[in-house]
Parts: structure tokens; sequence; C-alpha cells
């Protein structure tokens, strides 16, 4: 790998913004891309190659005497491998609080093998709109495009791509037959078993992905709510789900987990999804800047809480509370369900979690464990 100088500085100018805790990478590369579109296709993979090349070795990087961006650009592409008396969590490109809690979960070998799939970049999956196409369908389109996909095992709705192509461009996408969506996620929606007619709110939709699958449950017959604090978020799912022809009733911007606009929602829904906000441990795949950050867990796991104490009010007697999360750690998953059932003993566990490693599933890693009140 010989990046030209060019490439070498998009990518210097993105890791100074990253390690500036300003922006997500891949933000800041789709902002670089879409103001040089001169930058063909292997243009952008040169710069992106570098970007999370770097973040994905960046301890290791570290300790072999990088430190500005350039530096760690240069030491990446030298490729020198790490030194055997590094720290373990230094050879496998961890932050020392995580590897801590993940051998305190695992052992040692199985956390090495989970973080060196975590090393690697994330899978090109799609989800299948079932709302507008099935899976065959979608697979013919693609390859009318050159794109090759195949069907994932696990999720029967979701496509697995061999290489990455240039999606947004085809028919398929633009007419909204398919989402990007890691095949995890997919598997958690798919947990919540959304069934037509049932009420169902999605209490933390972010960008909407698990929102529009949930649509697709419940094949836009029923009611479906989309929540968040981030009112920008559920613009862009308006958009999205105009594409993907999914019905969503309602679009609601909450200033905190106790809203009083819930109210109307109390004891009225069937199903609930608290997909969490997380450090994200198990996305760092697709998201490496963020082993660059050192979390508070006792304050996540504080608000963990608090929002599966105020996405549970609005739960029918029968209904589901299905909390998830994209974190590998026991303090944001399993430790957090013990302590609501603690607080609030009307709830009980059913089924058995769902919990997704990216060493053993091929998946981002993921958590979901779903709450009923007891009869």
């Amino acid at each position: 790998m010989n990046p030209r100088p060019t490439h070498r500085q998009f990518a210097t100018d993105t890791l100074t913004e990253i390690f500036a805790l300003k922006r997500p990478a891949d933000a800041i590369l789709q902002d670089l891309f879409r103001s040089k579109k001169q930058m063909g296709s292997k243009d952008r993979a040169a710069v992106s190659d570098m970007v999370y090349g770097v973040l994905r070795n960046i301890f290791v990087l570290r300790a072999q005497g990088a430190d500005a961006a350039s530096e760690l650009i240069e030491a990446f592409l030298r490729n020198e491998p790490p030194a055997d008396s590094l720290p373990a969590n230094i050879r496998l490109n961890l932050p020392e609080w995580l590897y801590d809690s993940l051998v305190r979960q695992h052992d040692a070998d199985e956390t090495a093998r989970l973080a060196q799939a975590l090393n690697q970049p994330g899978t090109v999956d799609l989800r299948v709109n079932t709302l507008k196409a099935t899976r065959e369908q979608v697979i013919a389109a693609l390859a009318g495009t050159q794109i090759h996909a195949q069907p994932t095992p696990r999720s029967p709705v979701g496509l697995r791509l061999q290489k990455r192509g240039a999606l947004q461009a085809t028919p398929a996408f633009r007419d909204g037959w398919i989402e990007p969506q890691d095949v995890g996620s997919q598997l958690l929606a798919l947990h919540v078993q959304a069934q037509p007619g049932e009420t169902v709110v999605d209490f933390c939709a972010g960008g909407g992905g698990k929102t529009l699958a949930l649509a697709a449950q419940l094949q836009n017959c029923g009611a479906l709510y989309a929540c968040d604090t981030r009112r920008a978020s559920l613009e862009k799912l308006r958009l999205r789900a105009q594409r993907a022809g999914a019905a969503i009733t309602d679009l609601l911007t909450l200033h905190s987990e106790h809203d009083p606009v819930l109210a109307r929602l109390h004891g009225k829904a069937d199903a609930v999804l608290v997909d969490a906000p997380c450090t994200g441990s198990g996305a760092l795949r697709r998201n490496p800047e963020r082993r660059l950050h050192t979390p508070d867990l006792a304050a996540l796991g504080a608000l963990q809480l608090s929002i599966l104490e105020g996405a549970s009010r609005l739960l029918k007697k029968d209904g589901r509370l299905v909390y998830a999360t994209c974190s590998l750690l026991a303090e944001e998953n399993q430790a957090v369900i013990a302590r609501f059932l603690e607080k609030h003993p009307n709830f009980e566990a059913v089924q058995p979690p769902l919990q997704l490693l990216p060493h053993r599933d091929g998946t981002d890693g993921f958590f979901a464990h779903t709450l009923t009140m007891r009869r």
C-alpha cells in the first residue's frame, strides 16, 4: 500500500478531527467525500483504509512511538508486528478498562479471539424490506447491477455482500427494497416478535434501522411509535420511512425518558424495544474510534436503568419489554436487568437472552433480554 500524498493528507486531517473527539469517523469521511466529488472509489478506499487502519491498531502504533496523526499513518503503513513484550490489551488494541472487563467475563484466550474479531472490518449486511420485496427478488435485482449478495443463515431477511458496492446508486436501494443493517441488529429487532395489529414502541429509535424492521414485522398493520431525544435523528427516520413505505404512527421527540408526552401511551404497548445508549463496545468493527473513549460505566448504568423504568410504564399487562444494547459488557447488560428486577418485582425475565459475539456469530456484538409483568 503506497497512497498518494493527497490521500495521506486527507487521512491525517480526518484523524486529527477524530482525536479532538469532535465527530465519528464515518461522518467525517462522508463529508470529505461529498466535498471532493472528483475522488473515485479507489481514492476513497485509500483514505478510508488508512483512517480505519490507524484506529484499529491505535494502541500498538502508539506503543511503537507514533503520536501525531501523520506519524500514526506512517507507522500503520510500515506494518510492523507488535512486540511480544507489550501488555495483552495493547497487543489486542483494546483499552485497559475494556480488556479487564472482558477478561472478567471470559478467559484470556476467549477475550483474545473476541478482540481479533473486533479489529476486523464489519461485514456488509442488508435487511430486505419485506414490505416491498422478497429476498430472492433483491438478490436478482442486485446481481443486475453487479453486486453479489448471499442469504444470511440466521436472519431470514438478511443478505451479506461479498464486497462493498455503490448501493445507494442501485434501484433496489432507491425504491426502498433494502436497508443496510448488521445481521445482529436484524436479529435484535426480530427478538421483539412484533405481530401485525400490535402497538409497538421503539423507545430509543436513533436513526431508525430497527424501527423500520419493526414496521416490516407489523406489515404496516397496527401502531408503531418511534421515540428519541434527538429531533434530527427522527427527521432522518421520517425520510427513510417514506422510501421504505413504512407506516409509523408518530415520531416523539423526548426531553427525557420520563417525558410527559409519553403519558398517552402508558399501559398501551404490546411491545417496547429499549435499545439503550451504551459504550458501543460490540460495534468496534464499525466504530473503532470508540476505543479512544473511557466511559463512566456507573453513570451509563444509572441512565440505562432509568430509561428501562421509563419505558416499562408504556407496557400492557401481558406485554413484552425488550432491553437491548450493542455492548459486550455485563455491567450494561445482565447487571441492569438484575437491578431492574430487584426494584420491580412485578416483572420477570422470559425467554433466553440474545447474546451475539463477533468472533462466534459473525455479527456485531448485541445483547437483548425480554421482560414481562407477572400474571
